[in-house]
């Protein structure tokens, strides 16, 4: 009986140096969290768009104007920076059908005017593969594209124009050079396209999508 008794006033002892122990610090722990220096990346000012563009591009190739349809976006930095994700797929060319995915980069000069600039830099990887019978529609062998594989490095230049806060048209050129594409490879025996085939001008059109959102520090 005594030594139960002996070791409920352990107990309780123990339990009260803990209540103590934990009244003694918990300032300290507030205040420090409070004085939290944590260093990020983006500050609070920083704002972040979610920015989704379809396009169109327009371009020839071994002598035949095609037209490719693609996307491209990701995250728009302060409405000037955009970092994120591209990809095409041919649409219109008679004979060529090929595709890319990859990253795109892009700098915004003066978001806020009602007309202003962009320039870009996409940088993919692409394949291409001969139509299996003559293209009569479209969509025909539209995803069919898994040949011979090449890489893909395009500049470009935009005109933009705000339609509304969320939504804008651009209109532009690029410049898409090829490289890496084997020439030889049984994918291409019908078209024999090159890798100059596939490099040249691009006049590009596209819609952007934008939705708004805060980055917190």
């Amino acid at each position: 009986m005594k030594t139960r008794i002996k070791n409920q006033k352990m107990n309780l002892n123990g339990m009260i140096f803990v209540v103590a122990a934990t009244l003694m610090f918990a300032p300290a722990l507030l205040n420090a969290q409070e004085q939290d220096t944590t260093r990020t990346l983006f500050k609070s000012t920083v704002k972040v768009s979610e920015m989704w563009v379809p396009e169109v591009k327009i371009n020839s190739i071994q002598g035949d104007i095609g037209t490719l349809i693609g996307f491209y976006g990701g995250a728009l930095i302060n409405r000037s920076f955009l970092l994120g994700i591209s990809g095409g797929v041919n649409l219109g060319h008679p004979r060529v059908n090929y595709g890319y995915f990859g990253g795109i980069g892009q700098f915004i000069y003066k978001p806020g005017n009602l007309l202003h600039f962009s320039s870009q830099l996409l940088l993919a990887y692409g394949s291409t593969k001969d139509y299996e019978n003559p293209k009569s529609g479209l969509l025909d062998n539209f995803w069919n594209i898994s040949g011979a594989h090449f890489f893909v490095m395009e500049p470009g230049v935009n005109l933009e124009l705000n339609l509304s806060k969320r939504l804008t048209l651009a209109a532009g050129i690029s410049y898409r050079y090829v490289s890496g594409l084997n020439e030889n490879d049984e994918n291409v025996s019908i078209t024999h396209v090159t890798n100059k085939d596939l490099s040249g001008l691009n006049f590009n059109i596209g819609l952007k999508f934008g939705k708004e959102k805060k980055v917190k520090s």
